[in-house]
């Protein structure tokens, strides 16, 4: 079958006319297009929007507004945005009783395409379980808050109520510049500038309201099993509504600095000593460069280092004690400099490392490129990261792609597992045009030949710290196993993704759905790529 019409073909399968006619009767209203006169002027289709109970259907310049910045994206059939529980509980077991997949959007800011769906997508941007967004317990520490709420506000908040002394413990960089939202927030396990200490979602979380595939809702303690399917889970397992998160009390008096320098090798020299002497700033970002730091960064250096640029810079807020350590150590190792900074300066400089996450630099500056997300969080001993980041680079240039000359992360992450680094593929603009199929093809190529050889040569886990989406049903047999149980018992939502690559293993193996997992058991590895590049291409082609 022809990779156009596979999804399409997918989607004309699904019992459309019975679940819509089905969703009417449970007091759901059809629209099919839009007229924005209409929307503006009249107010029978103002409260129909506010009311949650809308289904768009079909409609292509709506449905293409579901977009995050991973490029990987399918249209969906139906819409919904609903506002509360009862609206919801109808959408999802109506979603699993006609079998038709679904997804859930909450602050669409996901690196990896993970509520891509040619079926349902459920934006829950206006989804609230209780009235009362955020509410705090400063006696037990703790806050109980929406899916929906913005992480900048809740951490915000979180020092304007506490009057600064405590803080929210996840802070993703990503949340200083674009909506992340709190159910993203977990359903990524995410974590962040913090996390050398704090570590992630997993470590705050004391309880999960969330709604299953049958409809039911329940309170998931931490200790639950199942918690371990919500958190980092996609939603495949349960949609989260909210959930009660602890608190932490920083030490008081919070020192700021900055060390720099010139040498890379000699960085990652000083970085590995940190990490084996474990020293655990309460944050701790690094940025590099091949050539000279971009932004703020690039005006340190000129009172030691005539004709030198600095190539490296790792910002440090902690204890006077953790600070002071984390200096004594990177000044004898990595031939640095260094710099007390005033809370403003810092935040100041914070911003512009989170500003980062949205650029890509090259050896060629002739060309606008676009970061293309899909192995960009490596999780390594910083000692391996010179051999590591050499290794990439080989790879891009093999496929045709420019050297990438600039990488940023979190050092210590998640208490100690080691320096996470923050690299993306460069890709030309015109390369995701619909008509560079061939272009498209040789992103998913050289990702996915990334990916691999991270693994073989260096053991690196894909995906250390973003959601993995479909990325994980891309790669991962044993996951595709556990997941076709899941679903079969209902205990998961049907999955597009899974559907898709099924489909691809169907036609590609010519086999029945019987013979189907023993088959994907034992597949070489030009299949495996094949079968990634195949549904990896269905995405970024715009299906």
């Amino acid at each position: 079958m022809d990779k156009n019409t596979l999804i399409k073909s997918l989607q004309d399968k699904l019992p459309w006319e019975s679940f819509l006619d089905h969703m009417e009767r449970e007091g759901f209203f059809k629209l099919t297009f839009i007229k924005a006169s209409k929307i503006s002027k009249g107010n029978k289709y103002y409260n129909l929007f506010q009311s949650g109970y809308v289904m768009l259907v079909g409609d292509p310049i709506q449905a293409s507004v579901i977009r995050d910045t991973s490029h990987l994206h399918i249209r969906p059939y139906v819409l919904f945005r609903p506002k509360v529980e009862t609206q919801l509980r109808v959408i999802v077991k109506n979603s699993q009783k006609f079998k038709i997949p679904i997804t859930f959007a909450g602050g669409k800011t996901g690196l990896s395409g993970s509520y891509g769906n040619f079926g349902i997508i459920v934006d829950m941007v206006d989804f609230q379980s209780y009235k009362e967004p955020m509410r705090f317990d400063f006696k037990n520490n703790t806050v109980r808050v929406n899916q929906n709420v913005l992480v900048s506000d809740l951490i915000k908040y979180t020092l304007i109520k506490s009057e600064s002394e405590l803080i929210f413990p996840v802070q993703p960089a990503s949340a200083l510049k674009l909506p992340v939202r709190v159910g993203g927030l977990i359903a990524s396990n995410a974590s962040g500038i913090t996390s050398g200490k704090l570590g992630s979602v997993e470590d705050w979380i004391k309880n999960i309201r969330i709604m299953t595939p049958d409809g039911e809702v329940a309170e998931v303690d931490r200790n639950d099993p199942l918690c371990l399917n919500i958190i980092g889970g996609n939603g495949y397992f349960g949609v989260i509504l909210s959930t009660l998160f602890r608190l932490y009390r920083p030490e008081t008096n919070l020192k700021q600095a900055i060390t720099y320098g010139y040498n890379l090798n000699l960085a990652f020299k000083g970085l590995q000593s940190v990490l084996d002497s474990k020293i655990f700033p309460l944050v701790s970002e690094f940025v590099i460069s091949d050539e000279s730091l971009p932004g703020k960064f690039s005006e340190f250096g000129d009172e030691s280092k005539k004709n030198k640029d600095v190539k490296w810079a790792a910002l440090i807020e902690g204890t006077k004690n953790n600070v002071d350590k984390f200096i004594d150590v990177m000044k004898q190792q990595a031939d640095c400099s260094w710099k007390i900074l005033t809370e403003e300066e810092f935040q100041d400089y914070l911003q512009e490392r989170s500003s980062f996450a949205l650029i890509v630099q090259t050896e060629d500056k002739t060309t606008d490129y676009i970061a293309f997300p899909g192995f960009e969080d490596i999780l390594s001993e910083p000692k391996n990261l010179p051999d590591i980041i050499e290794t990439i680079n080989e790879l891009f240039r093999k496929h045709g792609f420019h050297k990438v000359i600039f990488g940023y992360g979190h050092i210590n992450f998640r208490k100690g597992q080691g320096l996470l680094l923050h690299m993306r593929l460069p890709v030309p603009i015109p390369y995701f045009y619909k008509e560079n199929e061939k272009n498209l093809k040789l992103i998913c190529e050289t990702v996915f030949d990334v990916i691999i050889n991270l693994k073989n040569k260096f053991n690196i886990k894909h995906k250390a710290e973003h959601s993995p989406g479909p990325f994980k049903i891309w790669l991962e047999p044993k996951f595709r196993k556990f997941l076709r149980q899941e679903t079969k018992s209902g205990a998961a939502f049907s999955n597009p993704h899974l559907m898709i690559f099924d489909e691809l293993l169907l036609k590609k193996f010519k086999v029945s759905l019987d013979g189907l997992q023993s088959i994907d058991e034992q597949l070489l590895m030009s299949e495996k790529e094949d079968l990634f590049v195949s549904a990896m291409i269905l995405y970024l082609s715009g299906e």
